[in-house]
């Protein structure tokens, strides 16, 4: 799927113009272009990614991205990551959740508005989902965190939002939120449908159980979420299957357009 396709599937404004598909890509092209220093060894490791998954034009997503690749910790990712989460305790939430908020608070503007909707743990990793409905704006989280311990390093977040307020989605159906992908992890979100009981996203040879909670999905995964096929064309590499309250599972569910 083109890029700006993707892009304007999510986007409450009118169709791009000529020179805002221009603007996007030369954005694109620079920043990927763009090289990174990596932290020290003796610094706590940040890095970020920003994303306004649904901000009104494509130029408007990709001049406001910054991208800093790194490594999540490699090996401890991929050694410690479970397919299925565990919650987090309030103990967790609020000694891991001081650190997002403070990474995030530079990109997340109305974040003291902010609620949390999900917080999950797999391995030494743990996902916490921060959401403001009006105007819809999301911030998810990823941070190493070895489970009883006080230490807190290696954050990295996305930042994903429109002008509008945030979108349900109808039964039977879920709609694809934010996506932050740092090369060696990936983070997605969405909304699901009420009678929606279990979302499961597929992604090469790895199953991912999403945590769920009060109409919201987020799951996280060990390598990159999308395949880059152009200089402005991307491929999503994942897939999601819907398990409904009477035991359907719809196999390959697409994002709800409505």
């Amino acid at each position: 799927m083109n890029l700006d396709e993707s892009l304007r599937a999510l986007d409450a404004a009118g169709p791009l113009t000529t020179a805002d598909r221009e603007r996007a890509a030369a954005d694109l092209e620079r920043i990927v272009a763009t090289g990174y220093d990596a932290p020290t060894p003796a610094r706590r490791s940040r890095r970020r990614l920003v994303i306004a998954a649904a901000a009104t034009t494509a130029a408007a997503v990709l001049g406001a991205a910054l991208v800093l690749p790194g490594n999540l910790g490699g090996g401890r990712a991929y050694a410690s990551w479970t397919p299925v989460p565990t919650p987090l305790s309030s103990a967790e939430i609020d000694l891991i959740g001081a650190e997002c908020r403070d990474e995030m608070d530079v990109a997340f503007h109305n974040l003291d508005q902010a609620e949390l909707v999900l917080a999950e743990r797999r391995g030494e990793y743990a996902a916490l989902l921060y959401r403001v409905d009006n105007p819809s704006t999301g911030g998810a989280c990823l941070a190493h965190n070895v489970p009883g311990s006080d230490d807190v390093d290696d954050v990295v977040w996305g930042v994903s939002g429109s002008s509008g307020p945030a979108r349900k989605a109808p039964a039977g159906h879920y709609l694809a939120g934010g996506l932050a992908d740092f090369g060696d992890a990936s983070i997605i979100e969405g909304a699901a449908g009420p009678d929606v009981t279990a979302v499961t996203v597929h992604i090469r040879d790895l199953s991912v159980q999403a945590s769920l909670k009060g109409g919201r999905y987020v799951a996280w995964w060990p390598g990159t979420a999308i395949e880059w096929t152009g200089r402005s064309t991307t491929r999503d590499l994942w897939t999601v299957d819907l398990t409904l309250r009477d035991g359907t599972v719809i196999k390959d569910a697409k994002s709800w357009r409505g």
